[in-house]
C-alpha cells in the first residue's frame, strides 16, 4: 500500500542521513520506526487515560532535602542557592 507524508526539508534531511547511514531504504529506516513506536506505545494506550500516568517517569525525581518545620520553604530554597554560588565561586 503505498503512503504519502509531507516532510519539514529538516526531518527529510534527517531520514536520508539516516538511511544512508543503516543502508537501507527511506521506506524501510519509516517502517521499522513505526514498528518501533507501536511496540514503545502499546502499553501506554492503556495507563494514559489518567493524567497522573502521563507523569510517572517524572514524579519523585526531585529531593529538596531534609524539610525544617521551623523554616519556611522560600527560606530553604535561599539557602539551597546560596550554598550552589558560593560553590561555584569556591572553584
Amino acid at each position: 500500500m503505498a503512503l504519502t507524508v509531507r516532510l519539514s526539508p529538516k526531518t527529510e534531511r534527517a531520514l536520508n542521513a539516516l538511511a544512508k547511514r543503516r543502508r537501507q531504504s527511506r521506506s524501510d529506516v519509516v517502517r521499522d520506526a513505526l514498528t518501533y513506536y507501536e511496540a514503545l506505545t502499546a502499553g501506554r494506550d492503556r495507563r494514559a487515560a489518567r493524567p497522573y500516568d502521563s507523569w510517572l517517569d517524572v514524579i519523585g525525581v526531585i529531593d529538596c532535602g531534609v524539610r525544617h518545620p521551623g523554616r519556611t520553604t522560600g527560606e530553604q530554597l535561599t539557602d539551597i542557592v546560596r550554598e550552589k554560588a558560593r560553590a561555584r565561586h569556591a572553584r
